[in-house]
């Protein structure tokens, strides 16, 4: 035997240290990825088409017959963000009574936010009767749309006037959104 062959052979064969360096930091990392992945994913709840959308429905999961119709009553933009307006009716039987409305901020064809907006009652004012825009000093109400529709309570229909509130920002010379109005006529 040969002298190289003896010390090979009583000495404890050792793995390089950065391939155990690697092979930890990759256990590091898919250990917890796989810990952290659910058994089975739940249903996939999908956003809305607020910004994509004319008119969509929604079905109610606790009973199916009973849904809820949206409807674009009209849009405006300022500052690269279209704002649109939304009426929801609840569908019950073959008669659609309003339920809410909605106000939709979108950038292109992605929601940035949604705010639902209380309808207040307005007959007589100016947001009943005016279909051009209302202008205060640097503070423009823009009308969008309007919907006639049965209601449910003491009046049998009224009709559901959207407004679109700007400022002028003297800064950027550019109008930009404040807030949305429905009125309930």
């Amino acid at each position: 035997m040969s002298p190289h062959q003896v010390l090979s052979a009583s000495r404890p064969h050792r793995r390089p240290p950065a391939l155990l360096l690697v092979l930890g930091l990759v256990l590091g990392l898919v250990v917890p990825t796989v810990a952290a992945t659910p058994a089975h994913a739940g249903p996939v709840v999908q956003t809305p088409p607020y910004c994509t959308s004319s008119a969509f429905y929604a079905p109610n999961p606790a009973n199916p017959l009973i849904g809820t119709n949206w409807t674009l009553i009209g849009s405006r933009s300022n500052s690269g963000h279209s704002y649109r307006y939304w009426m929801a009716q609840e569908a019950t039987g073959s008669v659609l009574y309003y339920q809410s409305s909605l106000v939709a901020q979108c950038s292109a064809s992605d929601l940035v936010s949604s705010t639902t907006l209380t309808a207040t009652a307005a007959s007589g004012t100016a947001y009943c009767t005016s279909f051009s825009d209302l202008t205060s000093s640097s503070v423009v109400e823009r009308y969008v749309g309007q919907r006639w529709v049965p209601t449910r309570g003491i009046t049998p229909t009224a009709t559901f006037r959207y407004w679109h509130r700007e400022w002028f920002s003297y800064a950027t010379l550019t109008y930009v959104y404040d807030s949305s109005y429905v009125a309930r006529c």
